[in-house]
């Protein structure tokens, strides 16, 4: 299979050429708008620490995350993908809101979830508590959340939830099967995976390799960001994104970090970091037909 990615003017733009596409595709990816609605019936206000940490305008990351919607509306878009933190936390307000606003498109849906999405306030970070609240995105996500595909113009969106920093096996089995179906695949996740050309942007910015199977943890950083060590799932993982061995893993779409960022990995596949949400940014993706 062959593609290229295209040179762009600016890191909210994506082109790539692809051998065999029927058409252009059109899709929109969006990450890390950090939104909330007031929940008062699930015993709190508004996740406003969330807001004091990070210096969150909750007015002015909605108008961003509505322009965005009202972007994919005006262009048409074939399909959206959403790859995560994009409410703080899943309250009934929250995903109500993401249910009503999203319900909205004509277009097709990717929603995989991120950290923020899932979090509540009062319980321990992990996999206990994503397993606690994710099932909420259910509707949103058109089944399971941790993982999901979508195709559109024979092209693979696939979705998987890597939230945690791990990938159970399921996960891994299910990828496979689908990487091995040999059409192009687009991957959406909520993390970036580890490569050493953006790991230091990323220490430089949060101090952590806040990364997907990342070498420079070390024990006290663990424990700060409570991730625990990769499972032997997430390193195998973690080697077929960097191997590639089909050729037809395009190209990877993240958030997490809140930057924009762009990597090469093998066989001419590419990373991109998508700029957040609740600073205005997002994605658009071109995929344009090599014939």
């Amino acid at each position: 299979m062959k593609f290229e990615h295209l040179p762009t003017s600016n890191d909210t733009q994506t082109m790539i050429r692809i051998s065999g596409l029927s058409q252009p595709t059109l899709l929109l990816h969006v990450t890390d708008s950090h939104m909330n609605a007031t929940d008062s019936v699930e015993g709190y206000g508004t996740l406003s620490q969330s807001y004091v940490d990070y210096n969150f305008d909750e007015v002015e990351t909605r108008a961003h995350f509505e322009k965005a919607l009202a972007f994919a509306a005006e262009r048409q878009v074939d399909g959206v993908a959403l790859t995560g933190d994009i409410v703080n936390g899943a309250t009934v307000g929250n995903v109500a809101y993401l249910e009503s606003r999203l319900g909205k498109l004509q277009a097709p849906i990717l929603y995989t979830p991120g950290n923020h999405d899932w979090e509540f306030p009062g319980e321990p970070w992990g996999e206990e508590t994503r397993q606690a609240h994710v099932g909420k995105f259910a509707r949103l996500a058109g089944g399971d959340p941790s993982f999901r595909v979508l195709e559109l113009n024979g092209i693979l969106l696939i979705g998987i939830d890597n939230s945690t920093y791990q990938i159970t096996q399921a996960q891994l089995d299910f990828y496979q099967a689908e990487l091995e179906r040999g059409l192009p695949v687009l991957l959406f996740m909520h993390i970036p995976i580890y490569v050493p050309s953006l790991l230091k942007d990323v220490l430089h910015m949060w101090g952590s390799p806040i990364l997907l199977n990342a070498e420079d943890w070390d024990a006290e950083r663990m424990v700060q960001w409570q991730v625990k060590p990769a499972t032997e799932a997430t390193r195998n993982f973690h080697r077929l994104l960097l191997d590639n061995p089909l050729g037809n893993l395009v190209g990877i779409f993240c958030g997490h970090v809140h930057f924009a960022h762009a990597d090469a990995l093998s066989r001419g596949s590419c990373q991109y970091v998508t700029k957040p949400g609740f600073q205005g940014g997002y994605r658009v993706i071109r995929l344009v037909p090599a014939d």
